[in-house]
């Protein structure tokens, strides 16, 4: 499987949107177009198919660690991937959801 194969599925079973890859590859210290993005993102027999280097998947690897968690030196913050879920929930209605999160906030502050 490639490097750009695996981007995709991860993607794919993140739910990431284009500018959320560009965010990632920027937090693993790689700055790419959007167009660069869909080249990494396209079928290997498109003609705007680029191959996506061990050092760029390595760069997105660290980057998505960082999207997901937060960094090392602000534990505090919410990870991003849990506060994307969280405007899911909001955007969808999911009203019950939200109002199981918010007791679990207040269990904890408790």
């Amino acid at each position: 499987m490639t490097n750009n194969n695996i981007l995709k599925k991860i993607s794919i079973a993140n739910n990431l949107k284009h500018f959320e890859i560009k965010e990632i590859f920027e937090l693993g210290g790689f700055a790419f177009s959007s167009s660069q993005i869909k080249a990494f993102m396209a079928g290997s027999k498109n003609k705007n198919y680029v191959k996506l280097s061990d050092e760029h998947f390595e760069g997105f690897l660290n980057g998505f660690i960082i999207y997901s968690r937060g960094t090392v030196d602000e534990p505090t913050l919410l990870p991003r991937t849990v506060e994307s879920f969280i405007i899911g929930l909001i955007e969808s209605g999911n009203t019950d959801a939200i109002e199981e999160i918010r007791c679990l906030i207040e269990a904890v502050k408790d």
